[in-house]
């Protein structure tokens, strides 16, 4: 131990590694933070797109105690199929996947890419019920607003406005809030796609 002019102590020679475990703590400690946060967005996101799609890995017949591969509709007198695990079974691998690349991205670009993916996510709702309403309302053939891919366009386009206009302190700071937000907002698209199960 040495004594610099500032009063501060400084390790040499053999003492050196044990200063550098921390660092290597801190990072493993940071990329798990990375990991975890970035699964919760993405798995809240994933089951949602897979549940609006009809895009489960497999169907469970519990009637009949039998799986099929994708999605299979209801056959008569085997009762009603079940999907939601084999919804579970598809986002949980496919968000691993997402959070993983999330640990080796750089931090920007990480930040970035959540806003877009999280503002796109909300965008893309909001305005495919907006087009629901709309050809409900409208006096003429607006059928085609119900398409979800009429949505994604204007979706797209303000994702990308807004996670360039962002500032790069506001993309930092809102980046944990998105895992607050986005499960919220997963449960109330899912809530409202499943109402007619709760209103019988």
């Amino acid at each position: 131990m040495t004594l610099d002019i500032h009063a501060r102590t400084t390790d040499l020679g053999p003492s050196a590694p044990a200063a550098a475990a921390p660092a290597s703590a801190r990072t493993r400690s940071a990329t798990f933070g990375t990991f975890a946060i970035t699964f919760g967005i993405a798995f809240a996101i994933i089951y949602t797109v897979f549940e609006r799609m009809n895009w489960p890995l497999f169907t469970y017949h519990p009637a009949v105690g039998r799986i099929d591969f994708w999605m299979e509709p209801p056959r008569r007198g085997e009762g009603p199929p079940m999907y939601w695990y084999g919804w579970l079974a598809l986002a949980l691998p496919t968000a691993v996947v997402v959070a993983w690349l999330a640990t080796i991205m750089a931090r920007q670009t990480l930040y970035r890419t959540t806003l877009f993916v999280c503002v796109l996510a909300l965008l893309w709702q909001v305005l495919y019920v907006v087009g629901f309403v709309i050809a409900d309302r409208a006096s003429f053939d607006a059928g085609i607003l119900k398409e979800i891919w009429v949505s994604a366009i204007p979706a797209v386009l303000g994702a990308a406005a807004v996670t360039y206009l962002a500032s790069a302190q506001w993309v930092e700071r809102s980046w944990t809030g998105w895992l607050l937000l986005m499960p919220i907002g997963a449960l109330v698209v899912l809530g409202y796609s499943l109402k007619s199960y709760f209103l019988r």
